[in-house]
């Protein structure tokens, strides 16, 4: 049975799945500075001293992060590009701390200390939106929702909805949508660096700042929101829903939701 954590009227049904999305967000925090010489942090544009073995054993959680039936030390050496003495080190330090596990068929997978770390992310993200989320969803009488990215989908960890609107919609905790399909995941690839042949509608949140779309996942409802950048990353999406047939001044909305990002965001650093 999945643990429910209340964050105001926001749950987070589904643990599992924010540990594992909290996973991947530690992992590319710890590593976005990270070049190919590992001596250039590319955030602050200058060199820096970087620890190689560290670094060599974030890329290997990296690696196997992205190998679904897990890998042998071969496999991960070839990956990674280095010796295999070296990797099978770095193995035996990352299963000693539970920080990768191996099958009986030999086998590395990401192991059970990740899981344990991730919940506390999550947890993390989800503490500060909480109250957010429930302020500005009662002060303007919309659902306001919280989505994290999970490789190329958008996962909503958070729905608040008003409690004295006559007319709201919510969306389900643990639901998902591919990332350029609605407005919170469209804002998330707005939040990242350009790429070639975007879809020209992401291009344009980019120079505004948030997204907008409407009956994209929820029928005659327009979603309006913006990228929260996490360990300078734009990892998760604040956003509201709003009932197209009602009258509401989009660009104030707009605003409030990109203040709302921004405070979030900057609570987490």
């Amino acid at each position: 049975m999945a643990e429910s954590q209340p964050f105001g009227r926001a749950f987070c049904v589904n643990r599992s799945r924010c540990a594992i999305i909290g996973v991947r967000l530690s992992v590319d925090g710890l590593t976005s500075g990270r070049t190919g010489s590992g001596r250039m942090d590319t955030r602050a544009g200058k060199p820096v001293e970087v620890a190689q073995t560290l670094d060599r054993g974030l890329r290997v959680l990296e690696t196997l992060a992205d190998a679904q039936d897990g890998m042998t030390a071969t496999d991960v050496a070839a990956a990674l590009g280095v010796h295999r003495s070296i990797v099978a080190r770095l193995l035996t330090t990352l299963l000693n701390r539970g920080y990768v596990g191996r099958r009986r068929d030999g086998r590395y997978v990401l192991g059970t200390t990740l899981l344990s770390l991730a919940r506390r992310v999550s947890n993390n993200l989800l503490v500060v939106a909480g109250p957010e989320l429930s302020e500005v969803s009662e002060r303007l009488g919309l659902t306001a929702v919280l989505h994290i990215a999970d490789g190329a989908d958008a996962v909503a960890l958070a729905s608040v909805e008003p409690r004295n609107a006559a007319f709201h919609v919510g969306l389900r905790p643990g639901s998902r949508h591919p990332l350029p399909q609605a407005a919170s995941g469209m804002a998330i690839l707005a939040g990242r660096p350009p790429v070639e042949g975007e879809d020209p509608e992401i291009t344009e949140a980019r120079a505004l700042g948030y997204a907008k779309t409407t009956s994209r996942l929820v029928p005659n409802f327009t979603g309006i929101a913006a990228p929260i950048t996490i360990a300078g990353e734009a990892e998760a999406a604040v956003g509201l829903i709003v009932p197209a047939h009602e009258v509401h001044d989009d660009d104030m909305l707009a605003r409030e939701v990109v203040a709302l990002a921004d405070r979030i965001g900057r609570a987490l650093h």
